[in-house]
């Protein structure tokens, strides 16, 4: 008996999900484990705090050096826009003199290895995705692309407080669970709906051009939230435009194959994954 469209995005769609979500808990677990154990993850080590609810608060930190003269920085402000100030401590006094004055450790890890190699497999599982060159060779980047970014969101979730991350995942789940039953009802057509369409793909820009500006200037907390809260509506609303493009697309003769549900679920993941970063944006106090 023949699957629907929507049978064969969902494969694909949870198990990448899986892979993410379950990649980015048992990180955590290890965290908590070499706490426990006063040993490292990933170069880092963790203290505990407590958080506004009472509940244990992993924080992940690069140890100081044990060898000088070491690099150190500071983040300082001139005309609104953020610079970095780079100076270098000759032993353990100066350092401890610079980190009175605000420098920190300048942060040698293997995360940013991870990021780069996130970023190269993503890039290539869109490609994929969108050429139809090879679905075998697409579904096996996508698998890669997720290791990766599961181990990037569990330490983005212990950055910020795992505990918030951890409902920030059940919220997530909520949203997609219904924007799916809402969207692929079709009792409105989202997708064919041309000015929804313009004022998702303007307010993405706006979103990726806010985001750029971010990096050099530095925004208030609460307009952080609220750029945060708008990303998580829009995010929401491509969720129920795609989810009823998968209902419009099963009523196409051939459209109805596993590489078009490889194309479909690879679009719902990055709506997905944006939605979980802007309500841990959202979420977070810095």
């Amino acid at each position: 008996m023949e699957t629907t469209l929507l049978f064969k995005t969902m494969v694909i769609l949870s198990g990448q999900i899986g892979i993410v979500f379950g990649i980015a808990y048992f990180l955590i677990k290890r965290a908590k484990y070499a706490y426990e154990n006063n040993t490292k993850l990933f170069g880092y080590s963790f203290r505990g705090a407590m958080n506004m609810n009472k509940e244990l608060d992993l924080v992940p930190f690069i140890e100081s050096p044990s060898n000088y003269p070491v690099d150190m920085t500071k983040t300082i402000k001139k005309n609104y826009v953020e610079q970095v100030d780079t100076k270098k401590a000759h032993d353990k006094e100066h350092a401890l003199e610079l980190l009175r004055n605000g420098y920190t450790y300048e942060k040698k890890d293997n995360l940013f290895a991870i990021i780069i190699f996130w970023c190269i497999t993503l890039f290539g599982t869109l490609y994929l995705a969108s050429s139809e060159l090879s679905l075998s060779a697409g579904l096996s980047l996508f698998t890669i692309q997720s290791v990766a970014f599961g181990i990037l969101l569990g330490f983005i979730m212990l950055i910020m407080d795992e505990n918030d991350g951890i409902k920030a995942l059940k919220i997530v789940m909520l949203v997609t669970l219904l924007t799916g039953y809402i969207g692929y009802s079709d009792f409105y057509s989202f997708s064919e709906n041309i000015g929804l369409q313009y004022f998702l793909l303007f307010s993405l820009l706006g979103l990726i051009i806010l985001s750029f500006i971010r990096t050099a200037v530095s925004f208030s907390r609460k307009a952080t939230r609220w750029q945060a809260i708008f990303g998580a509506v829009i995010f929401s609303i491509y969720l129920l435009v795609d989810f009823n493009l998968i209902k419009k697309k099963e009523g196409i003769i051939g459209m109805n194959n596993w590489q078009t549900a490889f194309d479909m679920a690879f679009t719902l993941y990055l709506d997905i994954m944006n939605l979980l970063l802007e309500i841990l944006d959202a979420m977070g106090n810095s």
